[in-house]
């Protein structure tokens, strides 16, 4: 604390007032001190007038009394002494003879009186010397000795003068210039003060500016009239306020620099005292404390570091570092804080002794130590982690050429069987050998060299030589800057699992050709929600055939609902759909599969089921088959038992009755012969329609194994098989046009020629009111291969498009009424002669205008491209 200055009591504060007294101080002084020097030259002056006096009148009366004491007249010496006696200051004449003997004494009374004193009968020693000596007679007289005749040889002349009227006389001029100078001294005092009162009028001008320039900094002020001296301390006053003004904002700047530094500042900042109080923190204490600066205020340090005393602290601060920049000493150390509530918590503390004028003693900063102990144990966690994982892991300085390696854990030890020592300042590679030809390290590298991280599976090579499969994930560690200054690699030796992936690539491969080549359908929808059954994600070829669907469409990613929406359109109305959901749910509780009757693309029944992926999975698969031809098989199958035992059981009655009738009753030869022809004649049929059953069934159980093809030529064919048609007087006109009668066929001439005769024999059958039937030949191609086709066209009846569509089943007949005769079997045989040659069957019809069914046979190998030109053709009624 600084020292207050040191003030006489009574003293004027201001400095006019200070100028006044000082100069009334000052004249008192030198007025007193004139007194006091005037009063001791006046008294000098006294004494020496007094003397020159009393030594003149002592003179002029030893003149004037010389003869009287010479002539021994004593009344003569009294009455000429006595005049001199009663001057004024003269106290008291004497005479003294030569030998020292008083011989006349006269005294002036205070009333101005001459009296003889009587003479003393003492003789004075040393009278010669007497004369012309001076002295004093106490304090207020003077006695001088003046001699009587040449030498003092009569004797000599006494006088002792006062000095009381000399003195009385000067004192009253003494008096009287004093008053002058007094009078004088108070002209000039009040002079002075008006004098300064008017000099130092402007100087409280500056007071009254300087004492607001606290206020108001950077004020100016004008200088009217005063000194130079004024005006200069108004121009330092105005400069002194600029910078003031500059050097409080620059320490407000400071202040809210220090302050924003002081806020933002996570540690705490304690001030304490001597006492170890807290006198000063930062507002950092509300968070690491969890106390209002308010609340700290005050408090004992250890009531927030139990472990630290005034004397702990002076101790540690004198053993602590010393800090040249400052001059003092600095202790850091850690120790266990504690927050409100008394939990306890680590802190490192540094703490400095600080001497401040305001009582402060120790400066203290305190962090929260929580969080780095947390990550220096989770530092210490992941290196241990790193030591102790399996995958090996390596570290890569970007900075140095090649990457050097400059870690590498133990596991990548065990998993290249390189050591520590021998990897760290390789590249990574040396693991590669000389198996460089790999796509996967172009795609490492660019991934290094744009700064990303990637994963790779890398053919590597253990110390050893064996090859290793190594699942690399390599990511960057970046600078300041932002640019990688190190790569971290994570080796995983993924050998098994790159076997089995490759087992299962392999595996996966053999299921897509198979799902791929199957005609089965097959759909699987993912896990998805399980509540919308997931989205479409995969179906094969042959559902996309079966459904008619395109590939886009199906991998729009659909839903299980949407799925079912199209297949309802799809589906025949009258036939109730399932959706999948209930599928699922019936699961393995039903007896078989779905049946799905579609009517579009075409009509086809399809047999669907539903099943989950396996427990604990949500994947849907569904499975569907084509059952068309099965269900028509079954259909036809019942169709033909129906159809076959009435074709077999109608000739079968008419022979049982008739045999019936021959056996029971007697009937004459004419009777008799007709019934037997009738019998032989439907017995004929059923062996025809059993025979064109077992042929039927030869070829689809053989396969064409059993045709014996060779080159036949197209006109023999023709003419074989329009033969046994040309009957004369017959309703029908054959028509026949064979445009390329050189052409070589390779079929079964056999089973050619009754597929031909079929067709000829529908065509007849089917026009029972006449007209023509044309035969002609066609060229063209089948599968890029040359081919003819046989064409015959009647005019019959003709079929209706539902009635086409089933020209090829068994047992089927145009007319179901049974007025034309047939066993619904020569088309089905027809198709099945034709296509186990390799030919196809065409048929156009058209109801009531008649139909058009063409053989397309394949020629045979050596047999040129068929040429139109005349050929075998006629007309047979």
């Amino acid at each position: 604390m600084a020292a207050r200055p040191w003030r006489v009591p009574g003293w004027p504060r201001r400095l006019r007032h200070q100028l006044l007294a000082l100069l009334v101080v000052s004249m008192v002084l030198a007025m007193a001190l004139l007194f006091r020097v005037s009063a001791s030259r006046l008294d000098d002056v006294a004494v020496d007038t007094a003397q020159r006096w009393a030594q003149s009148i002592a003179l002029g009366a030893a003149a004037a009394a010389t003869p009287a004491l010479e002539a021994g007249d004593a009344a003569e010496l009294d009455a000429l002494l006595r005049s001199f006696a009663g001057m004024p200051g003269v106290e008291r004449l004497e005479v003294v003879d030569a030998g020292g003997v008083q011989l006349l004494s006269l005294r002036q009374s205070a009333e101005g009186l001459v009296g003889r004193e009587t003479p003393s009968a003492t003789p004075a020693r040393g009278v010669p010397a007497l004369a012309g000596r001076t002295g004093f007679v106490g304090e207020g007289a003077v006695q001088v000795w003046a001699p009587a005749g040449p030498g003092g040889r009569l004797g000599s002349f006494g006088l002792t003068y006062s000095l009381d009227a000399e003195r009385s006389r000067l004192g009253a001029l003494s008096y009287e210039a004093v008053l002058a100078i007094a009078l004088v001294s108070l002209m000039t005092i009040v002079a002075t003060y008006w004098f300064i009162q008017r000099a130092l009028a402007p100087l409280q001008r500056l007071v009254q500016f300087s004492a607001e320039l606290g206020r108001n900094a950077g004020a100016q002020i004008q200088p009217h009239g005063g000194s130079r001296e004024f005006r200069e301390l108004a121009d330092a006053l105005n400069e002194t306020s600029t910078r003031l003004r500059d050097q409080m904002e620059a320490i407000g700047r400071a202040e809210s620099r220090n302050e924003a530094i002081l806020q933002a500042v996570p540690d705490v900042i304690l001030g304490l005292d001597a006492a170890g109080r807290v006198r000063v923190v930062n507002p950092g204490v509300s968070s690491i404390f969890g106390l209002q600066p308010e609340e700290a205020l005050g408090r004992p340090v250890s009531d927030l570091l139990p472990g630290l005393s005034c004397e702990d602290a002076e101790r540690r601060t004198l053993a602590g570092l010393y800090m040249r920049s400052s001059g003092t000493y600095v202790a850091r150390f850690e120790i266990e804080a504690s927050r409100r509530g008394g939990t306890p918590f680590p802190a490192e503390v540094s703490l400095s002794r600080t001497e401040t004028t305001d009582g402060l003693r120790y400066a203290a900063v305190v962090r929260d130590m929580t969080e780095q102990r947390m990550t220096f144990s989770m530092l210490n966690l992941y290196s241990r982690a790193l030591e102790c994982t399996t995958n090996g892991v390596i570290i890569c300085d970007m900075s140095l050429p090649g990457f050097p390696i400059f870690y590498a854990n133990p596991a990548f030890g065990r998993i290249t069987g390189y050591a520590s020592d021998e990897s760290i300042g390789r590249g990574c590679g040396f693991l590669q050998g000389e198996d460089r030809e790999q796509p996967q390290l172009a795609e490492l590298k660019q991934a290094i060299e744009q700064g990303q991280s990637t994963q790779v599976v890398l053919r590597n090579y253990r110390k050893d030589g064996t090859l290793f499969f190594n699942e690399l994930t390599v990511s960057p560690v970046p600078n300041a800057e932002g640019a990688p200054q190190h790569y971290v690699g994570v080796l995983n030796d993924v050998t098994e699992r790159e076997r089995a992936r490759m087992a299962i690539a392999e595996r996966s491969a053999r299921l897509n050709a198979v799902f791929d080549l199957s005609p089965d359908g097959f759909v699987v929808f993912d896990a998805g929600d399980e509540a919308e059954g997931g989205q479409l994600v995969y179906c094969n070829p042959a559902f996309l055939a079966m459904s008619g669907w395109d590939a886009a469409s199906a991998e729009a990613g659909i839903g299980v609902d949407e799925f079912d929406r199209r297949f309802l359109k799809q589906c025949d109305p009258a036939t109730p759909y399932a959706p999948v959901s209930l599928a699922l749910a019936a699961g393995d509780r039903t007896d078989g599969p779905d049946l799905l009757q579609l009517v579009r693309p075409e009509r086809r029944v399809l047999a669907r089921m539903a099943r989950r992926a396996g427990p604990g999975h949500h994947e849907t698969i569904l499975f569907f088959r084509d059952i068309t031809r099965e269900t028509e098989v079954d259909r036809m199958k019942s169709e033909f038992l129906t159809t076959a035992a009435h074709e077999l059981r109608t000739p079968m009655v008419s022979v049982f009755g008739f045999t019936e009738l021959l056996l029971r009753r007697p009937v004459s030869e004419e009777r008799r012969r007709d019934m037997l022809e009738t019998i032989h004649r439907q017995a004929s049929l059923l062996i025809n329609m059993v025979n064109e059953l077992l042929d039927l069934a030869r070829i689809e159980a053989r396969q064409g194994k059993d045709l014996k093809r060779e080159p036949c030529r197209l006109d023999s064919l023709v003419t074989q098989a329009v033969g046994p048609m040309l009957i004369e007087g017959a309703a029908h006109e054959l028509q026949i046009d064979v445009a390329h009668p050189d052409c070589v066929l390779d079929v079964d001439p056999e089973k050619t020629n009754r597929a031909l005769t079929n067709v000829l024999s529908n065509a007849v059958k089917y026009s029972p009111e006449g007209g023509s039937i044309l035969v002609t030949t066609q060229s063209g191609e089948l599968r890029g291969e040359p081919a003819v086709g046989v064409r015959v066209t009647d005019h019959g009846i003709g079929m209706s498009p539902e009635q086409l569509a089933r020209i090829f089943e068994r047992f089927y007949r145009a007319d179901p009424s049974g007025s034309i005769p047939g066993t619904g079997l020569g088309m089905s045989l027809v198709k099945e002669i034709v296509e186990l040659q390799g030919g196809r069957v065409d048929i156009a019809s058209t109801p009531g205008r008649g139909t058009t069914v063409t053989l397309w046979l394949p020629l045979a190998r050596d047999s040129q491209r068929p040429a139109r030109h005349a050929g075998a053709t006629g007309a047979v009624q």
